[in-house]
C-alpha cells in the first residue's frame, strides 16, 4: 500500500514539473550575491537582494515570439539587454534579473540556447539572474524577463521634458543589423568594459544634471520612441530629419525604425548642449546629435526636411497612454 502511494507521489505532475528547473540551474551561478552567503543562494521561493540606498526601479519585457522561435540565443541575449536599457533610460543601474521561459519538451536544444543567450548577457553586463520560472511542457516557446534597478541620482522620467527643451540622440553607430531583423547590434561583440562604460553614461549625465528626461529607443525606432516621449511629456515634438546622424551605409528609413542595442532619446536644456558634447567627445563610437525640439501644445510629433514639415502623430490616437489627466498629489 505504501509502495503504491510512493509511486504515485514520485510521478505526480507537481513534482515532475519541477524538473524543468534543471536547465536553468545548470546555466546560472547559484550564488549571485556571494557576500550574503547561503541566504541569497538560488533555490528558495524568492531571491534575496543586498540592501540598497536610493529609488528602486522595476521593468519587464516580453520578447517577440517569432524571434524566440527562430533565433533563440539572440532572443535570450536581447531579453537581458532591453531590460538593462530600460533601467539606464531612467537614470539607474541594474541590480538583478528574473525570467519566465516556456518551451517545447521536444526541443531542449532551443530551450538551452535561450538560457545560454541570457547567461552570456548576464556575464557581459555583470548582472545576476536570481530566479524565475521554467516550463518545458508548453506547446510553444515564449520568454519574458524582469529587472530590478537602482537610481542613486535624479530620475529621468520622460514626463519631465519641457517646452523649448532640445531633443538629442545618443546611440552606438559601431554595429550592424542582425540578419534580416530591424535590430542594430552594437553589443554582442563589444567588450564588457565598453558596455559598462556605455550604460553608466546616461545615469552619469543625469547626476550632472546635463539631461533631465530620457527614453531608450525601442521597437518603435527613433520616430516611434519620439511619439511615446511626446505622449508622456504632454508636449509637441518637432524632429528635423536632416539633423539625424546615422551609421555609414544605413538608409534613412532603416535607421529611423530600427531597435538599436544602445540608443536613447534625451531632453536637455539648450544651455547644457555644450556640456553634453564635451562629455561625449571621448566616445568616438557614439552618435550624439541634436535632432529636434519640444514645444507646448497637444501631444504630437512633426517631422521636417528641406521639403517642408508634416504631422507624424497626434494625441487623438493614443499609443501607450490613455487620455487621462494626471494631477499632482495634494499636500
Amino acid at each position: 500500500m505504501l509502495d503504491n502511494l510512493i509511486d504515485k507521489l514520485q510521478t505526480h505532475s507537481g513534482i515532475e514539473s519541477k524538473k524543468d528547473i534543471q536547465s536553468a540551474a545548470k546555466t546560472f551561478p547559484h550564488s549571485p550575491f556571494i557576500e550574503l552567503g547561503k541566504s541569497a543562494m538560488l533555490g528558495d521561493d524568492a531571491a534575496v537582494i543586498p540592501k540598497q540606498s536610493g529609488l528602486l526601479l522595476m521593468a519587464s519585457e516580453g520578447i517577440n515570439p517569432s524571434l524566440v522561435e527562430k533565433e533563440p540565443w539572440f532572443a535570450g541575449w536581447s531579453s537581458v539587454l532591453v531590460n538593462i536599457s530600460d533601467i539606464a533610460a531612467m537614470g539607474g543601474k541594474p541590480i538583478a534579473l528574473v525570467n519566465s521561459i516556456w518551451s517545447d519538451k521536444n526541443n531542449l536544444e532551443k530551450h538551452n540556447q535561450i538560457l545560454s543567450g541570457m547567461n552570456f548577457a548576464c556575464e557581459k553586463f555583470n548582472v545576476p539572474m536570481v530566479g524565475g520560472h521554467s516550463n518545458q511542457k508548453s506547446p510553444y516557446f515564449a520568454l519574458s524577463v524582469s529587472i530590478l534597478g537602482l537610481a542613486e541620482g535624479p530620475i529621468l522620467s520622460s514626463r519631465f521634458a519641457e517646452s523649448e527643451d532640445e531633443l538629442w540622440i545618443i546611440a552606438n553607430k559601431d554595429g550592424c543589423f542582425f540578419k534580416d531583423y530591424p535590430f542594430w547590434d552594437a553589443a554582442t561583440k563589444a567588450s564588457a568594459t565598453l558596455l559598462k562604460k556605455h550604460f553608466s553614461l546616461i545615469p552619469y549625465l543625469a547626476k550632472r544634471n546635463i539631461i533631465h528626461a530620457a527614453k531608450d529607443i525601442s521597437m518603435g525606432g527613433i520616430t516611434g520612441t519620439a511619439i511615446m516621449f511626446a505622449e508622456s511629456a504632454g508636449k509637441k515634438i518637432l524632429i528635423d530629419l536632416e539633423k539625424i546622424e546615422r551609421p555609414k551605409g544605413v538608409g534613412e528609413f532603416d535607421w529611423l525604425t530600427c531597435f538599436p542595442s544602445y540608443g536613447f532619446l534625451c531632453a536637455i536644456k539648450p544651455s547644457k548642449a555644450k556640456f553634453l558634447k564635451e562629455t561625449l567627445r571621448a566616445y568616438e563610437e557614439l552618435i550624439c546629435c541634436h535632432i529636434g525640439i519640444f514645444k507646448n501644445g497637444n501631444s504630437s510629433v512633426y517631422i521636417k526636411n528641406s521639403n517642408g514639415a508634416d504631422l507624424l502623430w497626434e494625441e487623438d490616437t493614443p499609443l501607450t497612454l490613455s487620455l487621462i489627466h494626471i494631477s499632482e498629489p495634494t499636500r
